[in-house]
């Protein structure tokens, strides 16, 4: 049986391990400890871990400057903090040392079952790789370049292209650097490329959609129930880039991660959705019709006469005001006031 010492960063990942098999090892700054820490905050000598007669550890305070403390344990909860002067070694001890922590368990400790990985994982990798993820960035730039080009109608300028190239592409850089960083930090894995590709891959979708959408209106003049695709789109894509951020960047659980990438999206998506129901039944005095132009060979139904359109239109275009019946009642007794009084004076004359 040996004692396992791992040495972990502030995220609890394990930077270094060292196994004990002898009777008596040191831990501190020197270099003639067997554990080697590299803290200015750690005496030379700091600790040392000696073995009983009945083959268990225990750990001995060298009178350091800064203590070593019992932080708890990670297989019993119920350990709290408190500084060691001496204290038998159990398994999953968390132990600062100055301000390194170290993880001490015993080398025939259970351990904890494979995590299997995920299905994703190779379509993950797949998107790693920095061609690929620069392809799809230039791919982005240039569907939005496309789209915007077939649908402008006046003089296509050098500015356009050059606010369009740099909203798209520095759009997508920012998100996956801001997502990169937190894995740094969290997971210290970056995935730069990863978050770039997925990125890029849901505004290639939007772009898709966005030109799907404008074919719809432009053949059945949806009007603002296009708006309201949107949201449902939107609603899709976000959640599944969020997911895919979460995985790549946090050690959050598969329930947190989901509720993370469904309720955050879903929730500022729902109340703009909300808005956009509510004033959808407004008046307003521009027909919901489009004027896109596009191609004739785009229209995907029989053009509908010009005479036929024009016989229609009153029944598409003209609202019935309705009047209130106190309204009708005292226009009715306000016709009537004159009548009897034309009577009277003719009566009169007569």
């Amino acid at each position: 049986m040996a004692l396992i010492i791992e040495e972990l960063n502030r995220a609890h990942r394990v930077q270094a391990r060292y196994r004990m098999e002898g009777e008596h090892f040191t831990l501190g700054r020197g270099y003639d400890n067997d554990v080697i820490l590299e803290d200015v905050h750690a005496d030379a000598r700091h600790a040392e871990i000696r073995r009983d007669e009945d083959g268990s550890y225990y750990l001995h305070d060298l009178s350091s400057v800064n203590g070593t403390q019992l932080l708890g344990n990670t297989r019993d909860k119920s350990v709290k903090f408190d500084e060691i002067s001496e204290r038998k070694v159990a398994t999953g001890d968390l132990v600062q040392c100055g301000k390194t922590h170290l993880r001490l368990i015993d080398s025939d400790a259970d351990m904890a079952e494979a995590v299997p990985l995920h299905s994703l994982e190779s379509f993950f990798e797949g998107l790693s790789h920095p061609a690929g993820a620069i392809g799809l960035l230039l791919t982005v730039g240039l569907a939005t370049l496309l789209i915007s080009y077939l649908g402008y109608a006046r003089e296509y300028e050098w500015t356009i292209v050059v606010n369009l190239m740099a909203g798209s592409l520095i759009g997508l850089l920012i998100y996956a650097g801001a997502w990169a960083f937190v894995g740094r930090v969290v997971r210290h894995e970056t995935h730069f490329f990863a978050h770039l590709s997925i990125a890029a891959l849901g505004a290639l979708i939007y772009n898709a959609w966005e030109w799907f959408s404008s074919l719809l209106n432009y053949n059945f003049a949806l009007g603002r129930l296009i708006e309201v695709f949107d949201f449902l789109v939107l609603a899709a894509i976000f959640p599944a880039m969020l997911w895919c951020a979460c995985y790549l960047a946090t050690n959050i659980s598969r329930g947190w991660r989901w509720a993370v990438a469904l309720v955050i999206p879903w929730g500022f998506l729902g109340i703009g959705l909300a808005e956009e129901l509510a004033d959808m039944n407004d008046f307003t005095d521009i027909p919901e019709i489009s004027t896109e132009l596009k191609y004739d060979n785009l229209l995907l139904r029989d053009p509908v006469p010009m005479e036929q359109f024009i016989a229609s239109a009153p029944a598409l275009f003209d609202i019935p005001i309705e009047k209130k019946e106190e309204e009708e009642q005292g226009t009715d007794e306000d016709s009537a006031a004159p009548e009897q009084g034309t009577g009277e004076t003719t009566e009169t004359d007569s």
